[in-house]
């Protein structure tokens, strides 16, 4: 089959193994299925713990089990050719939700980088610092060298066109044993490939096992999503809630869905976060939320990470926020994160330009996720977001992250 429609501005996760995405990006992956943003999730092993086709075979329904849960709709998928010349992959996408695709590479499961003997001791680890020449997948199919795996992933984030790119932690000390050799090898191809991606792009790094020491911030409604998404998934793995007597999630699963933590952030041509870049907005509401926040290049906000959002002094329609630049630079989009906070919803909105011109800016979506607007380049030394419409809840409208992005000379 051909390769599936060009899907622009959404996120793409980069994870070790069926059941990172669950631990440690949700919600975000939840809100941008949610939101209707184009969203991609890359396993990089089979997670299969040196077990045969049979388990690593269940995992992958679950996968596809769990996001057509998380998606609402049903457990009917399409294969198509991921469009990469390392090998024969695939990307699956939802039939009923066709924002919504996984890719499977299936190399082995590294344990604690050692590999296991059913797969030749072989990890990504091990391909990552050069101890082995290639890797082979579990299913035999496919043999990649450490530059292949690079150029999968970058071809992948090419043919996506995502705004946002998330992965696992690569600043973790990979002596101190706090996290899985597959994670941070994950981490470390996913940063590499991001340097080749040369679209603009967010490049997120997303705290792994060591965050059950952190302070739980995802509460209510979304603790509960990412509950119910885990359990489906828990359905096809045997490893996962085999005790009744400890209930499903027990410890530590359950600890780490009750978290969500970014560690680390890269920018890509995003012009709102370049040196000599001033922030101006019509107020803010303390000094802990200030205009700044907006361009840390993190997209949070209260309650899971309020010291990362911009909040006006109860202002709603008529509010703005304004990027300047150092010195005229060419503009292509931007993308757009409103407060996480449901109460607080920006409906409509203007991108301003200091050449005069505006662009229509419509309803954010209210939890959080990414929204990006596409518009002919221009060449500008400012541009600001006003705006025009709120809910009828709003007390206080304001913006986890605004990017900027650069586009080629006008």
């Amino acid at each position: 089959m051909a390769a599936p429609a060009l899907c622009v501005g959404g996120a793409l996760t980069i994870v070790a193994h069926p059941d990172d995405d669950l631990f440690f990006f949700n919600p975000h992956i939840l809100r941008d299925i949610e939101a209707g943003r184009c969203t991609r999730t890359v396993f990089t092993t089979a997670g299969e713990a040196g077990e045969g086709p049979e388990y690593w075979g269940s995992l992958e329904a679950g996968i596809f089990a769990t996001y057509a849960q998380m998606a609402g709709v049903d457990d009917h998928w399409t294969a198509a050719d991921a469009g990469v010349t390392a090998g024969a992959i695939s990307v699956h996408t939802l039939t009923d939700a066709p924002h919504v695709s996984v890719v499977f590479l299936r190399i082995p499961d590294g344990f604690d980088g050692s590999g296991s003997e059913a797969y030749g001791w072989e990890s990504l680890a091990k391909l990552w610092d050069g101890r082995i020449p290639t890797v082979t997948t579990v299913d035999a199919q496919e043999w990649y060298t450490k530059d292949e795996v690079r150029d999968i992933l970058v071809q992948l984030m090419t043919n996506f066109q995502p705004t946002t790119v998330r992965t696992q932690d690569w600043t973790t000390d990979p002596d101190n044993g706090d996290d899985h050799s597959d994670h941070l090898a994950t981490a470390l191809f996913a940063q590499l490939a991001s340097g080749h991606y040369s679209a603009p792009h967010t490049l997120l790094a997303y705290e792994g096992y060591p965050k059950w020491d952190y302070e739980q911030n995802v509460f209510g409604d979304e603790r509960t999503k990412c509950i119910d998404a885990f359990v489906t998934f828990a359905n096809y793995d045997k490893w996962l809630c085999w005790d009744p007597d400890e209930g499903c999630p027990s410890y530590p699963h359950d600890n780490w869905l009750e978290r969500l933590y970014l560690v680390s952030v890269e920018s890509t041509g995003n012009a709102a976060r370049e040196p000599g870049v001033a922030v101006t907005a019509s107020s803010t509401k303390s000094p802990e939320q200030a205009a700044e926040n907006a361009m840390d290049g993190y997209p949070l906000g209260a309650p899971m990470a309020d010291g990362h959002e911009w909040v006006t002094d109860d202002e709603a329609a008529g509010s703005w926020i304004e990027v300047t630049f150092p010195s005229p630079t060419p503009i292509e989009g931007v993308t757009v994160f409103d407060r996480p906070d449901l109460d607080d919803q920006i409906m409509g909105a203007t991108l301003e330009f200091s050449d005069g011109s505006s662009v229509p800016v419509p309803e954010l979506p209210n939890n959080g996720s990414g929204l990006t607007i596409r518009f002919p380049v221009r060449t500008v030394t400012s541009v600001r977001l006003k705006v025009t419409s709120v809910s009828d809840t709003t007390a206080a409208v304001g913006l986890a992250e605004f990017e900027a992005w650069r586009g080629p000379a006008d």
